[in-house]
């Protein structure tokens, strides 16, 4: 496995920690003790942003907790990424990419919620999006650098 496909899976499996601890947050109603971590103020704040009941998708009663998505999304990269790893030495750029690129869509629309309709930002959620432009920017690293 070359060093940019490790470089991914360790990246994705910080953000199953990040997404594990985020949805123990939700699930306690951020009354764990490590809670006050993702509280800094009223515009950064966890708690301002569950408190809003924007915290599922679909919007409304049928939707999923938008933890959850984390919960599937970050060890689904960590195990394409040991898939191609072990099967071919490197990262599929040409798989990954268009599959990291919905998980981007998806953060777009996580940030319109949080800015323009919550007007606050989950710390642990801003993480874990930018954990997923991490992984978009090997990808795209493997993609278009030299084969």
């Amino acid at each position: 496995m070359d060093r940019l496909t490790k470089g991914f899976v360790a990246i994705a499996a910080v953000g199953v920690a990040v997404a594990v601890f985020h949805a123990y947050d939700e699930i306690t109603a951020f009354t764990g003790p490590l809670s006050t971590a993702c509280n800094i103020n009223s515009f950064f704040s966890c708690g301002s942003v569950f408190a809003s009941g924007d915290v599922t998708f679909p919007p409304g009663p049928y939707g999923l907790p938008l933890y959850a998505y984390g919960l599937v999304w970050f060890p689904l990269m960590a195990a394409l990424g040991l898939r191609y790893g072990r099967r071919t030495g490197s990262l599929d750029a040409e798989v990954m990419v268009p599959v990291l690129m919905v998980g981007n869509v998806f953060t777009l629309y996580l940030w319109y919620l949080e800015l323009g309709v919550i007007h606050a930002v989950c710390p642990v959620c801003m993480t874990m999006y930018f954990l997923n432009y991490a992984l978009t920017g090997l990808a795209l690293k493997r993609l278009l650098g030299p084969t």
